[in-house]
């Protein structure tokens, strides 16, 4: 099941509406028939420091609650997998990813 091309432009721009409050935001670089949907970080965010925090609190859990998305590339990243995977295990016990994929959602299907 491919991901729904709406459902996944939706989200990416209730995210970005998120980061704009850090003078960024997250372009919809590509949707493959396969689910896999490849964004980048624009403005402020495009060098920060912290955007590996933020990809594994908010945008992949977020990209990954849509329907049919298989995997998140985030163009220009520069930690591994398994650090990634150690930030979002970090952030757990705090239920960040949750609470971002439900306000993500909310936002992005009242605009629908």
């Amino acid at each position: 099941m491919s991901a729904e091309r709406k459902a996944v432009d939706q989200t990416v721009d209730a995210l970005s509406k998120m980061i704009r409050a850090h003078a960024g935001g997250l372009e919809l670089i590509d949707l493959s028939a396969d689910g896999v949907v490849t964004v980048k970080y624009t403005g402020m965010c495009a060098g920060c420091q912290y955007r590996p925090v933020t990809t594994a609190s908010s945008v992949r859990p977020a990209l990954l609650a849509v329907a049919g998305v298989t995997d998140v590339v985030v163009l220009g990243t520069r930690i591994s997998a398994e650090a990634e995977a150690r930030l979002a295990q970090e952030l757990a016990p705090y239920a960040v990813q949750a609470r971002v994929t439900r306000i993500v959602q909310r936002s992005a299907w009242s605009d629908s």
